[in-house]
């Protein structure tokens, strides 16, 4: 699905769902994790998340943003900021986008979050499940409209799935595949002239853009939703992704 507001929430029940939200949503929940941020508690927006916090008992960082902009009291979900933190931290999120495109999908019967920083992994774990059930790659989008970033993300994951079997691909499904590989020769340099990417720039947020396209399949972990919060998968055995 090229954008959030596309979801019907009903059919989502019995389907592997993945949300992307290449800038930043998605990205910064990866970068969250990798630094020992967890669980992770994606919200629609900033009333919700205050809320939230008004009752949780562990340590936590707030993040937000609407329509781009910084929200007070909150840290900007900006993975350049993210440091890694000794104790094991919470966090609470919300975004104009990313985290209203979990909110839509959270009746999947797996819901992952993906990002082209972890992309790889994410098609990994999709690929050892054993049933049949759909797979539907939900691109967050960019307030209604279509984001290419995203539909390269969704790309990435399609083309990462292929390398391991065949699947039935939407006319979409290829388009996207197509798009990221492209983009992916290119060292995704055509995602800095994005819709999004515009956004970014005019609140000088450019290296936040930067440091996702830098780590591209270099951040291992997988975010799947769970107990309405984000944790990192683990493996059959125990283990974490590797």
């Amino acid at each position: 699905m090229t954008q959030k507001e596309a979801v019907d929430e009903q059919k989502l029940a019995g389907c592997t769902a993945v949300v992307i939200d290449v800038f930043l949503a998605t990205s910064t929940i990866a970068f969250l994790l990798t630094n020992n941020y967890e669980p992770i508690y994606t919200v629609k927006d900033s009333e919700h998340a205050l809320a939230l916090a008004s009752w949780l008992e562990e340590p936590y960082i707030l993040l937000g943003e609407t329509r781009g902009k910084c929200i007070e009291g909150f840290q900007y979900p900006d993975p350049c900021l993210i440091k890694f933190v000794q104790e094991k931290k919470a966090a609470i999120i919300c975004s104009t986008n990313g985290t209203r495109a979990i909110e839509s999908a959270k009746k999947a019967k797996i819901l992952y979050i993906s990002s082209l920083v972890n992309g790889h992994k994410v098609a990994e774990h999709i690929s050892m499940q054993t049933d049949d059930s759909s797979i539907v790659l939900i691109c967050a989008g960019n307030d209604d409209r279509f984001s290419m970033e995203d539909f390269v993300g969704a790309g990435q994951i399609i083309d990462r799935l292929l390398k391991g079997e065949e699947y039935a691909l939407s006319d979409a499904a290829k388009l996207a595949r197509d798009t990221y590989l492209s983009s992916s020769a290119i060292s995704f340099r055509n995602l800095l002239d994005c819709e999004t990417a515009s956004l970014l720039r005019s609140f000088e947020f450019e290296n936040s853009m930067d440091l996702v396209i830098e780590h591209h399949e270099k951040v291992e972990v997988v975010p799947i939703f769970k107990g309405n919060k984000v944790v990192q998968e683990l493996l059959p055995t125990g283990e974490r992704s590797t």
